[in-house]
């Protein structure tokens, strides 16, 4: 009888061993879940932040800052709802909610991409192209969830793409520009050449800046072709080369 009782409490007792494995097991699921979850959201943040911070030098529309403040509170509340007693993120979110009521209260304002300049220094030329990488692809995002109807999108994807283009063509004009001033003619044509493919390939380029970057372009082809034709012209007036002494002197010799 004894026998049989140590034997029946060592069976509940494995069985309740068993049993805080595994109510242990799936809290650290659970916590694990709410780790990988939390990251996430913090990287949307992160990223959308980031993507706000080069608004002073990106001429963002205001429809646009509404989306990324918006998917800066969606993460928020997301992040909230499995730390709901996190200070930072609860301050961050009432900072977001009055950044969202400002941006209601003005009107719907796209600023010219006119008024867009390149910098000259190539790390924020760098920051920038990263930046409109991000954000072409968290457009793309938001479309995908329904969180920015359809036209919206197709202006906002465009308005990316031309600051792509400007940036780019800006950049290539510099270069060659600066490469003439070397003497590297070669190079500066080369970078015109690929200057001017970029334009035309690129449909719904605008057409000023269009018509004003390849009128810059053809400015300094023009240049180049100007330089080489006086090298060429210099060259061929230049004294006659030892060589071609060598050659007249082994010339067979004309019968009289």
């Amino acid at each position: 009888m004894s026998f049989t009782l140590v034997m029946l409490l060592l069976g509940a007792l494995l069985l309740l061993v068993i049993g805080i494995n595994l109510i242990q097991q799936h809290k650290e699921q659970v916590e694990n879940v709410k780790r990988q979850e939390m990251a996430k959201q913090r990287a949307i943040i992160e990223e959308t932040e980031q993507i706000l911070s080069m608004a002073p030098v990106l001429p963002f529309t205001s429809a646009l800052l509404v989306t990324l403040n918006q998917r800066i509170l969606d993460a928020l509340d997301a992040a909230l709802v499995i730390d709901p007693k996190h200070t930072d993120l609860a301050r961050r979110k009432a900072d977001i909610q009055a950044q969202l009521t400002n941006l209601a209260k003005g009107a719907d304002h796209a600023p010219s991409l006119d008024t867009f300049s390149v910098p000259n220094n190539e790390k924020q030329v760098l920051a920038m192209v990263q930046t409109l990488k991000r954000l072409k692809a968290v457009i793309r995002n938001e479309h995908s969830k329904s969180r920015m109807n359809h036209d919206r999108y197709v202006e906002e994807n465009h308005r990316v793409d031309q600051l792509q283009v400007r940036i780019n063509a800006t950049v290539l004009f510099e270069r060659a520009r600066m490469a003439l001033q070397a003497n590297q003619v070669g190079s500066a044509k080369q970078l015109l050449s690929k200057l001017v493919a970029t334009l035309n390939s690129h449909g719904g380029t605008d057409h000023l800046f269009k018509d004003t970057m390849l009128e810059r372009a053809n400015e300094l082809l023009g240049e180049i072709d100007t330089r080489q034709k006086a090298n060429l012209h210099q060259v061929s007036n230049e004294p006659k080369s030892e060589k071609d002494d060598l050659d007249q002197l082994f010339q067979p010799k004309k019968k009289w």
